[in-house]
Order: structure tokens, then C-alpha cells, then sequence
């Protein structure tokens, strides 16, 4: 029996290379489809400057703020990126708010800092824009302006505080004074300096990876599954008459899911290992360009990202597998992969980056198989191989591969009846 199973699984193999021809062709297309995406995606998130930022007129009455405030909001790089900020006169920003050279003006009264320091309020605050600016930019402003004058007030408390518990103690009031001067000062600096006050972390939809590579691996998911509608010629089923042959020399519905399996996972295999060839190539002609675009310095990094994908390779070939076993037929199965592709794909953020779908959508995406095949290509890339996720992506193709002896089975046992 086994070896009747291995003839004809040279077979199955031999009919796999002859479609390779086909495969790289629907693959090189699929790739340039990708990397179109990716590149325009990437010009158009690259985090450039506006061209046209809203104009906006500063009135500091306040001595203090006049001092301090300018810097306050030109250490702001996600205020600065959306306004530019000019410090005038009272009636110069009315003046210019009329005939259009200012899109808004921001005024501060004298006794600004005194209410945010005595009660937190920023109700002082006054913000005036044109009847037809958008009220989108009035939120920016006015949240900017929350933001600053919550952090003052946060660093009133805590000098406050500070200065009641050194009085408490029998403190000297001449040292109190210049305790609190000194104290002010310093958290007026963090004010100024944010990024001395808050810890910064990575919060992108893409993994911490730039928007190519992020794409890369999507692309790499989804060339493999969409590479499955070349093998419908491969899957398509054989004659009834040669699995009546086959059965009867013990290779029933386990041992010819097997075989087909294994014939599209050594294609998978060919091309997933072309794609490792080529950046390899790379590395060696233009190590410089893998860095920039890849992060990848050393061979052993590339190494890495593609052991991780082998797991990927696994079940994209069981789930090609289980759609035109229960398809039935090679343009059902065509049909059917395509749309579950896509489908999964989109929810599992291959497409569009999980950050950026609806919060439902998300959170089903994050049960699909194509969702942790991402994030174990992406896992890869980044040098931070994820073992559990691919433990999971083999038990998944473990599972698919049952599920398509089980539909086998059923189908020729109602052949039989």
C-alpha cells in the first residue's frame, strides 16, 4: 500500500510542478497589484507636513503665558503639523480674522494662568473663527488648549501639596517661597519640554513596522491563499474510476487528502522559497536597500523570518485544500477561494490595517486564521518569532486537514449509495 501511496504521490507532485508555470505568472501579477498598494499607501501616510496648515493669531495678555506659551505650543509637533501659530496684537487679529489672513484667534485674558492655578478653569480662554471654518479645527484648538491648561493645573497641585507639607513640618516661610519658585520653574519646564514628561510608545496599526513591510507580509499571506486558485487544476478531484482503484488498495479518503496536500505544500514550499532566494539576492548585491526598507542586516535575521513562515505555509496549503474538497468542483472552488480570501483578508487587517476597521469587524478578525498568519509573517520580520501563534496556525492546519477527510469520506460514501 505504501508504496503504491508514494507512486502516487510523485504523481500528484509531478502534476503540482507542472502548474508552477501558470502559478508564477498569477503570483507576479498579484505581486504588482501589492506592490501598489503598498508604495501609494506609503507616500500617502509617509507623515509629511500639510501643505496648508490653519493660521492661527495668539493674543497673550497674560505676562506669564506670553513667555511661556509659545514654546509650550511649538513643542507640540501633533499641534504644529496642523497650525501655524502667530503672536499678535488684539486688534491685529481681528483685523486679519476679518480679511482672511487668519483662519481662527486664540485670546488669553490677563489673569489666564491665575484661574487655571485657583480653579482649573479655561473658560478664560476665548477662541473666535470666521462663520465658515470648520468646526473640526475648533476642537483641535480648543482640546490643544485643554491639554496645556490640565497640565498646569495638574503641576499647581502637586507644588501646592508640596509646599502645605513643608509648612506642616515647621519649614521656614523665606525657604517655602523659594521652594515653590524653584518647584514652579521645574514643572514648568515639563510643561514646556512634554517629551521629558510622558513615556512615548509605538501605537500604529501596522506592528511597529513601517507601512512596506507591514504590506510585505500581508502580501505574502495573501499571495499564498489567492495562489491557491492555480491549483484548481490540481484539485479539481480525479476520475471516479481511479479513486474506486486507489481505495481498493488501501489508499481510501486519510491517505489521498494526504497526498494532495502535500503536493500543494511543496508548491507553496517552491514559491515562498523563491521569494527567500530573491531577498537573499538583495541582501548580497545591495545590503544597504534591505536595511532601509526590511530592517534586516545579517542573514540570520532573513533566516528567521522565513522558518517563522513555514506554519503559514501549513495552513494556507490545508485551507486551500478543505475550500475545493468542499467546493466539489474546480470553479466552485475557484469562486469560493477568492471571496474567502478577500472576505478574511479585509477582517484580519491584510488589507487594510486592523487599526483602521470598524471595532466589530476587528474584533472578528482577530479569530480568523489569516489574522494570525499575519501577525506571524510580521512576527518574523521583526526578529520576535511568535511561537504560540505558531503552534496555532499548525493545529489549525491540522484541524482543516481532518475537516477535508471528513467531507472526502461523506462525499463517496453518498457516491456509494
Amino acid at each position: 500500500m505504501w508504496k503504491l501511496f508514494r507512486k502516487f504521490l510523485g504523481l500528484e507532485t509531478k502534476r503540482a510542478l507542472k502548474i508552477l508555470p501558470q502559478y508564477y505568472l498569477g503570483t507576479a501579477l498579484l505581486v504588482a497589484l501589492f506592490a501598489a498598494v503598498a508604495l501609494a499607501g506609503n507616500a500617502a501616510m509617509s507623515g509629511h507636513e500639510l501643505e496648508d496648515r490653519i493660521e492661527i493669531a495668539l493674543v497673550m495678555q497674560d505676562t506669564y503665558l506670553k513667555n511661556y506659551g509659545m514654546d509650550v505650543l511649538q513643542s507640540s509637533a501633533s499641534a504644529t503639523s496642523v497650525f501655524h501659530f502667530t503672536e499678535v496684537s488684539e486688534e491685529e487679529a481681528f483685523a486679519g480674522l476679518r480679511d482672511g489672513r487668519y483662519d481662527g484667534c486664540m485670546l488669553f485674558p490677563p489673569d489666564f494662568i491665575t484661574s487655571v492655578f485657583s480653579d482649573g478653569a479655561a473658560g478664560a480662554a476665548k477662541f473666535y473663527e470666521p462663520p465658515m471654518m470648520n468646526s473640526l479645527d475648533q476642537g483641535l484648538m480648543e482640546g490643544l488648549v485643554e491639554v496645556g491648561c490640565g497640565l498646569i493645573a495638574v503641576s499647581s497641585a502637586y507644588v501646592a501639596g508640596a509646599v502645605d507639607i513643608a509648612a506642616q513640618q515647621g519649614v521656614d516661610q523665606k525657604v517655602l517661597n523659594k521652594m515653590q519658585d524653584e518647584m514652579e520653574l521645574v514643572l514648568a519646564a515639563r510643561v514646556i519640554n512634554r517629551e521629558d514628561t510622558f513615556i512615548k510608545s509605538d501605537a500604529s496599526g501596522t506592528g511597529g513596522q513601517t507601512l512596506l513591510q507591514f504590506y510585505f507580509c500581508a502580501g505574502v499571506v495573501m499571495l499564498l491563499m489567492l495562489g491557491g486558485v492555480a491549483c484548481g487544476t490540481l484539485l479539481k478531484g480525479d476520475a471516479k474510476s481511479l479513486e474506486d482503484q486507489l481505495a481498493m488498495h488501501g489508499i481510501k479518503s486519510p491517505l489521498l487528502a494526504l497526498a494532495r496536500y502535500l503536493a500543494v505544500l511543496i508548491l507553496f514550499l517552491i514559491f515562498y522559497t523563491t521569494v527567500f532566494l530573491i531577498l537573499y539576492g538583495v541582501w548580497l548585491g545591495n545590503p544597504d536597500a534591505m536595511e532601509k526598507y526590511f530592517a534586516i542586516t545579517k542573514f540570520a535575521e532573513l533566516r528567521t523570518w522565513y522558518l517563522s513562515g513555514l506554519p503559514i505555509l501549513a495552513l494556507a496549503a490545508a485551507l486551500v485544500l478543505l475550500v475545493y474538497t468542499f467546493a466539489a468542483n474546480q470553479i466552485g472552488g475557484i469562486l469560493l477561494l477568492f471571496l474567502l480570501t478577500a472576505l478574511m483578508g479585509y477582517a484580519s487587517g491584510c488589507i487594510v490595517p486592523s487599526a483602521y476597521l470598524p471595532k466589530a469587524v476587528r474584533s472578528f478578525g482577530r479569530y480568523l486564521p489569516t489574522y494570525t498568519m499575519l501577525q506571524v509573517s510580521v512576527g518574523g520580520l521583526r526578529q520576535s518569532p511568535d511561537v504560540v501563534r505558531m503552534g496555532i496556525l499548525l493545529i489549525e492546519a491540522t484541524v482543516a486537514w481532518i475537516a477535508t477527510v471528513v467531507i472526502m469520506s461523506v462525499n463517496r460514501w453518498r457516491e456509494q449509495r
